[in-house]
């Protein structure tokens, strides 16, 4: 064995603890973790998707259309006016007197009482009275427009969600395939190594072996690589924690 296929022999050997050291998070995940991964239903997804923050947008929205509903209905009201006032006290009154045989003299006269006022008024202008039912209809209109923005962003929400769990669902199917293929490729290069060190097999013949299984490794991380793409988009759209991480 030369110093390069010696190099070579223990860079295939340590390369794969490398790669290892370098996962972290949703890359930690085992090929048994999506092995025993199971997808919630559609029909949960759905119903999850109700918490997004877009939907508690629409909500208020409705609450305040609704609000101003009822404000329009009892609109009716402003056509009534009612005023009252109320007085008391002392009312006093200074005088004076003088001619040309009286000297000048002051009098003050005063007497205590209360003064009240009670009415009510009517005032209908006639192009306001009789746009109010249309008024009410366009109120009623942008609570239900606004109801079927909410169910039309949730249909929209279900397709994004249904395009992502079938990607989801094709791309595990997949990669348990690639598992076992990368598996059949780590096993034929621990033996290929074994008849390297053997003599059994050349350098050149041991890196074809190491070809086909980088091959394998990279078909697999690439389609494990999509899966996680499909399963955080579906945890996102859908509102559901799928991965354990």
């Amino acid at each position: 064995m030369n110093k390069l296929s010696g190099y070579l022999f223990w860079l295939w050997i340590f390369l794969p603890a490398f790669s290892g050291m370098a996962q972290a998070g949703i890359e930690s995940l085992s090929p048994n973790d999506y092995l025993n991964l199971r997808l919630p239903s559609l029909e949960v997804l759905f119903e999850n998707a109700k918490n997004s923050a877009a939907v508690d947008l629409y909500k208020v929205k409705m609450e305040e259309e609704a609000s101003a509903l009822k404000t329009e209905r009892r609109s009716w009201l402003k056509y009534f006016k009612f005023n009252s006032s109320y007085q008391w006290g002392v009312m006093g009154i200074n005088s004076a007197f003088s001619d040309t045989d009286t000297p000048l003299f002051y009098q003050y006269s005063g007497a205590r009482q209360n003064w009240y006022n009670i009415g009510a008024s009517l005032s209908i202008p006639f192009d306001d009275f009789f746009d109010r039912k249309n008024r009410i209809t366009r109120q009623q209109l942008k609570t239900k427009a606004t109801q079927v923005e909410m169910e039309k962003w949730h249909d929209e929400q279900k397709l994004r969600i249904i395009e992502m769990y079938t990607k989801a669902v094709k791309e595990l199917s997949v990669l348990k395939l690639k598992a076992e293929s990368l598996s059949f490729a780590n096993t034929q290069f621990e033996l290929a190594q074994q008849d390297f060190l053997n003599g059994n097999i050349r350098a050149g013949e041991l890196s074809q072996i190491k070809s086909i299984q980088t091959d394998a490794l990279e078909t697999y991380e690439n389609t494990r690589a999509e899966l996680n793409k499909a399963l955080l988009q579906l945890e996102i759209l859908s509102k559901t924690k799928i991965l354990n991480r």
